[in-house]
């Protein structure tokens, strides 16, 4: 005997094609459907495109479309530049020598600080390659001094608060030893705790660097 095979085949009927096609485009419709926006919001959203952006690199990547005015691109050069040399003069200059009579001046910073003021400013500079290369591939006009210093002037005041909360704990331990806030510092630099807080520092300085250029290495398209 032989075993015959029976192939069946699935035909589609009219009926579940149309469904079919009606929901496909259903949900295209929904994809792009776009919803209207109050006057308020008008208004707001044209607002926040024509602002002024200092400090607000977040603002500056989401209407990179709006065209940079020359008056604010002079002003983000200037912004720019006084954040440069502001780190340039914590990071590089020698304000950490001491003079010791009939010795001469030896400088006080350790491997450590060394290690992590040099990855903090080659991060910086990593950052501004990335939007450096973006821009290559998607130009903008005004751009990149506008981005650079927003994200710059961000990591500025992000590391103000970051140095009000440490000096204000500091203060508060060395009130509660009858000490005041200098006092307290030149004790704790000289402790054994303060390598352990440089590394914390570092780690801490990282992730406001990250945060402040994160959208220097986004896609501008």
């Amino acid at each position: 005997m032989q075993s015959a095979t029976t192939n069946t085949e699935y035909t589609a009927t009219p009926s579940s094609t149309n469904d079919q096609t009606s929901n496909s485009a259903h949900t295209d419709a929904n994809k792009h459907q776009f919803v209207s926006l109050t006057k308020n919001e008008f208004s707001f959203l044209n607002k926040k495109r024509k602002s002024w952006k200092f400090a607000n690199p977040k603002d500056l990547y989401t209407f990179r479309d709006q065209p940079v005015g020359f008056f604010n691109h002079l002003l983000h050069i200037v912004i720019f530049l006084a954040c440069s040399f502001l780190f340039i003069s914590i990071y590089y200059l020698p304000f950490d020598k001491e003079i010791i009579n009939g010795v001469g001046s030896y400088n006080t910073i350790t491997p450590l600080e060394r290690f992590s003021r040099t990855l903090l400013v080659g991060l910086i500079l990593f950052n501004l390659n990335s939007l450096r290369v973006n821009l290559k591939a998607y130009s903008i006009k005004r751009y990149w001094f506008a981005m650079a210093a927003n994200s710059l002037f961000k990591v500025v005041i992000l590391n103000i608060y970051y140095l009000l909360l440490i000096s204000l704990s500091m203060a508060f331990l060395g009130a509660s030893k009858g000490m005041d806030l200098f006092s307290a510092l030149e004790i704790f630099e000289a402790s054994a705790d303060y390598e352990a807080f440089l590394i914390f520092d570092t780690f801490i300085c990282v992730g406001i660097i990250l945060y402040g250029f994160r959208f220097c290495s986004k896609e501008l398209k």
